[in-house]
Order: C-alpha cells, then sequence, then structure tokens
C-alpha cells in the first residue's frame, strides 16, 4: 500500500488522500494511520513496539513505518488555518511551562512547528537564524531531541572509533555529499554515524550553555574528547 501512496503522491504532489478517492483501501489507510498516530500521541507514545513474532496490522505506527511514510512527505495531521509563528511559539511556551519538557515532534500541529524549526536551524537558513532562532534559543529551545540519533550511544562510539581508525579523524561527510540526496541510503552506516555525528555537535552546544544536553553527558564529553574527538565550538 505504501508504493500506491507514493505513486498518489507523484502525481497529486501530496499524500492527503480523500474519503471519497476512488481506491477506498488507500484512503481508509491514509485516515486509519493519521488516527491511530494522533491517539497514541494523546497517549504520550510516540510508535508502537512489536514483538519477535507479532506482524503490524494496517494502521500499527510503527518507527521504520513512521519513517517511511515521513521520507515521502506525509502529513500526520490536516492543517487547518495558517497559525502565525509568534503564536505557535507562545503555545510551545504553553506547553513546556505546564510540563517542564518540550513537545514531541509528533504530538500533532504543534509538534510538526517544532519539527519546522529544527529543520530550518540545521540547515542554516539565513532568515530564520537570523529572526527565529535567536527567540528560541534564548528560552533554550532542544535542537536535538532525546532520541533523535536513531542509534544507541555504545553503537554510535563504536562506529565513530572504527570510522577514526580507518580514516585518521574524526570529520565524518554527508553521504549526500557524495552520492546526491537521491543516492543515500537512510539505514546505511554511513549516513546513520553521519546523522549520529551532528546530533553529537548540537547537543554539545546546548551542553556548553549549561541546558539539557539529550543523551550528551558530562561523561560521554570526557570520553569524546579523550579521543581527539573535535567538538564544534560556534
Amino acid at each position: 500500500i505504501f508504493e500506491r501512496l507514493k505513486e498518489f503522491k507523484e502525481v497529486n504532489g501530496h499524500c492527503n488522500v480523500q474519503k471519497s478517492y476512488s481506491d477506498q483501501q488507500l484512503a481508509n489507510f491514509v485516515r486509519g494511520i493519521r488516527e491511530r498516530k494522533s491517539t497514541l500521541a494523546r497517549s504520550g507514545v510516540e510508535f508502537e513496539e512489536l514483538g519477535p513474532d507479532e506482524q503490524p496490522l494496517t494502521r500499527t505506527v510503527t518507527r521504520e513505518r513512521y519513517d517511511k511514510l515521513n521520507s515521502i512527505g506525509f502529513q500526520w495531521t490536516i492543517s487547518g488555518p495558517k497559525v502565525a509563528w509568534d503564536d505557535r511559539f507562545k503555545e510551545l511556551m504553553d506547553y513546556y511551562n505546564t510540563n517542564g519538557k518540550w513537545p514531541s515532534q509528533s504530538m500533532g500541529s504543534l509538534g510538526e512547528w517544532v519539527h519546522k524549526q529544527r529543520t530550518l536551524h540545521s540547515k542554516g537558513d539565513k532568515n530564520y537564524m537570523k529572526k527565529n532562532f535567536p527567540r528560541l534559543d534564548a528560552v533554550g529551545f532542544e535542537w536535538t531531541p532525546r532520541g533523535n540519533t536513531r542509534m544507541s550511544w555504545e553503537e554510535g562510539y563504536d562506529l565513530l572509533t572504527a570510522y577514526g581508525r580507518l580514516n585518521g579523524h574524526f570529520n565524518v561527510p554527508d553521504p549526500a555529499d557524495i552520492a546526491g540526496p537521491a543516492g543515500v541510503d537512510r539505514k546505511s552506516n554511513d549516513f546513520r554515524l553521519f546523522k549520529w555525528v551532528e546530533s553529537l555537535h548540537g547537543m554539545y552546544r546546548s551542553y556548553r550553555l549549561g541546558r539539557k544536553s539529550g543523551s550528551l553527558t558530562e561523561d560521554r564529553v570526557n570520553v569524546l574528547s579523550k579521543i581527539g574527538f573535535p567538538f564544534r565550538e560556534e
């Protein structure tokens, strides 16, 4: 069914399959998995974990399925009228002041807005960095959330040290610069290591500023420093 949704996106430029669409199975899938994701978010759950012999149902939201749908631009919520940046910022701060943490990126329209802020920041968008970045940064917004590395500390560290032994440095390149965005295997260790290293730099910035730094603890900073890992100081 994913391939049919992908074809729909290629033809229509979006994944918003209407209830009246001729392929009712596809329309029901889109509606059903959005509803399931919304239900999970309200319960504080991001993804569903399956047992060793358990098969996902049509509406099951696993991490793999979530990433796969995101890769084609699937919208988990259908936006209503456009909300101003200042209004979203206020909504963000209200959530933080009430819950003591930043909202999950899977938490409906606010979560999508949070994800967009992090994306613009990671791209270094000039207008964004000049206008909106300072306001979020001033309140200690977490640019690299916990669990965003997609691999454990142990796996990332092992891959990083192996890369260092092989190449004599820790400047892991972006596979997209080599193969082009379309040629990148997002499940490959090269891509996963690059994303993990980028997350280290983002978390280190928060660490230096005395903020929450995700999974990057002081002990891990010391371990990385001892092997000569060059944290960015900007």
